[in-house]
């Protein structure tokens, strides 16, 4: 029943490069529901680098695997996943690292200020860069960008989910619930009022600030005229769900759990 279930023509594994405050969570949930028990959440190692051998542990515990999403897929093409179709969403880089810095302190323990955090703390830094490139180079990050299936923008999000709709390998489920909204900005409108602070937070972040033009300019347009779709057009909303307790979705939960569980089991023996 399970191979039925995800019997298809081909053979992709979508690779999504998840860029925290973009929107991510959201959009991993329509994989998480489209996919059930053939999605894996890479965050589920606790490693900050997914590498080629977890893979390998995830090709086989996941055998029918479709899909796998996570922070901590750095330069994913070094994976060398089979018949990768690599995705990921852009944001624009001072909002997103004003978003990074309030849920920091409003959902976890951060206690620096934002400028301390641009300072310190790696994820404030050109974070988008890093992940795609493996390091702080800006041409290789533009040429995954290059060979991404799908970029998404996080302020055309529905927009970009109707041009996946169209170039995905997959059908997809792509309706959604949008998820980790922030109900609190005062931290974010002060930040905003204070030029200085907007002006380091553009300098430390300049490297993603020139790979967003790109994505913006260049290959988001691109990949909308393939999919026969004006960038600039509006689009309808796939945010129809009022819950999340859908039955992939509970089941993606569930397998991700147990696979969590066995990942911690085999790193302990190795180790």
């Amino acid at each position: 029943m399970f191979s039925a279930m995800f019997a298809t023509d081909t053979a992709n594994v979508f690779v999504f490069l998840h860029i925290p405050k973009t929107g991510g969570s959201s959009f991993r949930f329509i994989l998480e529901n489209s996919f059930g028990a053939a999605h894996c959440h890479t965050n589920h190692t606790r490693k900050p680098v997914f590498s080629k051998s977890d893979l390998a542990f995830v090709m086989r515990f996941f055998p029918r695997l479709r899909s796998i999403a996570g922070h901590n897929l750095v330069d994913p093409p070094g994976l060398e996943a089979p018949d990768p179709f690599y995705m990921t969403f852009l944001r624009e880089p001072v909002s997103r690292v004003i978003s990074h810095y309030q849920d920091s302190v409003l959902r976890g323990n951060n206690r620096l200020s934002f400028e301390e955090s641009l300072m310190k703390i790696g994820t404030m830094e050109n974070l988008a860069v890093k992940l795609m490139a493996g390091s702080r180079d800006l041409e290789k990050a533009k040429r995954f960008l290059a060979q991404c299936g799908f970029v998404g923008l996080t302020e055309k999000f529905d927009l970009s989910l109707h041009v996946l709709r169209r170039l995905s390998p997959y059908r997809l489920n792509l309706n959604y619930r949008r998820k980790v909204v922030a109900r609190d900005y005062r931290i974010r409108d002060a930040i905003l009022a204070d030029d200085r602070l907007i002006r380091l937070a553009r300098e430390r972040n300049q490297l993603d600030l020139e790979l967003y033009e790109y994505g913006i300019k260049e290959v988001f347009p691109r990949l909308c005229r393939k999919a026969g779709l004006d960038p600039d057009a509006p689009a309808e909303s796939f945010d129809r769900y009022r819950h999340e307790l859908k039955p992939r979705y509970l089941l993606n939960r569930l397998y991700n759990q147990v696979f969590r569980q066995v990942y911690r089991r085999r790193n302990r023996t190795a180790g």
